[in-house]
């Protein structure tokens, strides 16, 4: 009978403790909210299954379309175009969006805010790189060469993507952002 009774105040203990030190919620559809307090943006879901940490093009479900100018965004060159994502599938899913449904990755992924037509041969060049390295491989004589016309206009889209996703900046370079008067944290 004694043993009884500590099992059911260890037990009474523990839920009234998760109680005291859960919040209210107001979570949103992604599990996710922004601390009032603090201003910090956190989630409290588990990475899905699926992901754990690898990266599958696939689920973000992406659905091709042509461009509608053969002007490259990011050399304003003519030449053969396809759509790229200034913020790339990879860089979004090493920022965050591996946490995310597969709802939230098909509107990332479908998001023309983050898309620009760019030269065939350019966005093959840029694959999945940040922008330090798409600025890198754009002149280290190790491929092909181009300039990019504005690079500033580009970080201004990927700073505007990566704010509105609410990904993080931790592989990106706070002195190249700060170049084009962009702060990154």
């Amino acid at each position: 009978m004694f043993n009884l009774f500590k099992i059911f105040i260890v037990i009474a203990i523990y839920y009234i403790t998760s109680y005291l030190f859960s919040h209210g919620g107001g979570l949103n559809s992604e599990g996710c909210h922004t601390n009032r307090k603090t201003s910090d943006y956190h989630c409290h879901k588990k990475k899905q299954k699926n992901s754990i940490g690898k990266y599958n093009r696939k689920s973000f479900q992406y659905k091709s379309y042509p461009p509608n100018t053969d002007i490259g965004f990011y050399t304003l060159l003519r030449c053969d175009t396809n759509i790229d994502h200034v913020v790339s599938l990879k860089d979004a899913h090493d920022s965050g969006a591996d946490y995310w449904n597969k709802s939230l990755k098909a509107r990332f992924a479908n998001d023309k805010a983050n898309h620009v037509p760019s030269c065939s041969i350019v966005n093959s060049s840029k694959g999945a790189s940040t922008p330090l390295d798409f600025l890198r491989k754009s002149s280290d004589g190790r491929g092909i060469e181009y300039e990019i016309k504005s690079f500033c206009s580009y970080l201004e889209i990927y700073y505007k993507v990566k704010t509105k996703y609410k990904l993080n900046f931790n592989n990106n370079n706070p002195e190249l952002f700060s170049k084009c008067e962009l702060s990154i944290k």
